[in-house]
């Protein structure tokens, strides 16, 4: 399937992030600064969180916060799941020896060489299974009127949907939102010959986390990713996830099977916060939701 020009630019932006995650010094700032760019640019102006109406979410939002879940903790079995590939590192061990011997199947050197390899891949495996119950994501979207994630992410359409716009959550957090890329080939650790070994396997980790089947591709995700020192005392090790600071919203949406309490919560909060209110409702012709406006504010 031909990548579309959306995909090609979020593409372009995460292998930029990526990047600038594992640089310092001149490199790094250079790198921001091109994203700062992108984002003013080429991204998308907003993002968007579904909510249930559960009242601990409408605190959030009042307080200025967002919940970042370990992924542990999602719903699909592939999400942030690192696949590595035991018989090519070994191979390319084998390939890699500085005198350039044969090394025979079977032989002393080749038990020590695929043992020591198995050991490393261990290590590997339970740094990436820890640091996916310390890492804490944040889960946007493009999109505010996916009837699918209306379903599944605001109950059935009784919640809500936020709106965050993405180049001010960049500039006054410092924080980088990363597009999820869609695609059917599972990103893969092939080698652990490499001058910065750390390095490497830390944008491993990221691509991982920013990848996901094309089943998933109406979410339209984008991810802030903090780890654990970034998290620090604020990360709840029972629940596996961090409540962090976020801006304030720019609008909310609620779901059209929104309840009269819910919405007089939400009503309440945008008429003080001078923020705009919607309400999603059922198109008469077509299978989708049409915004209607209850509260808006001039500019």
């Amino acid at each position: 399937m031909p990548i579309d020009e959306r995909e090609q630019d979020n593409r372009t932006l995460r292998t930029l992030i990526i990047t600038a995650l594992t640089e310092t010094g001149q490199t790094r700032d250079t790198l921001y600064a091109k994203i700062g760019e992108f984002y003013y640019c080429a991204a998308p102006k907003y993002l968007y969180k579904y909510y249930s109406e559960n009242p601990l979410n409408m605190d959030a939002i009042k307080n200025h916060e967002m919940w970042y879940s370990a992924p542990c903790n999602f719903n699909d079995v592939f999400d942030c799941d690192v696949s590595i590939n035991e018989k090519a590192i070994f191979e390319s061990f084998l390939s890699a020896d500085p005198q350039g011997r044969r090394i025979r199947q079977g032989s002393p050197m080749w038990i020590k060489l695929k043992s020591d390899v198995h050991k490393q891949i261990d290590y590997l495996q339970g740094t990436f299974e820890e640091t996916k119950q310390t890492t804490g994501i944040s889960c946007l979207s493009e999109s505010d009127s996916s009837l699918l994630m209306w379903a599944h992410y605001a109950n059935n359409h009784k919640g809500m949907c936020v709106e965050y716009e993405l180049l001010q959550i960049s500039e006054q957090l410092k924080f980088s939102p990363i597009p999820v890329i869609y695609t059917d080939e599972r990103v893969s650790l092939n080698s652990l010959i490499s001058e910065d070994l750390r390095r490497d396997t830390m944008k491993f980790f990221v691509e991982s986390v920013t990848t996901k089947s094309p089943e998933w591709s109406y979410e339209k995700e984008w991810r802030i990713i903090r780890d654990e020192a970034a998290c620090g005392t604020r990360w709840n090790k029972a629940d596996k996830g961090a409540l962090l600071e976020m801006i304030r919203p720019t609008s909310i949406a609620l779901g059209c099977r929104a309840e009269s309490d819910f919405e007089k919560s939400v009503r309440e909060y945008c008429e003080k916060e001078k923020v705009t209110l919607y309400k999603m409702e059922k198109n008469k012709e077509k299978y989708q939701l049409d915004k209607k406006v209850l509260m808006k504010f001039s500019e």
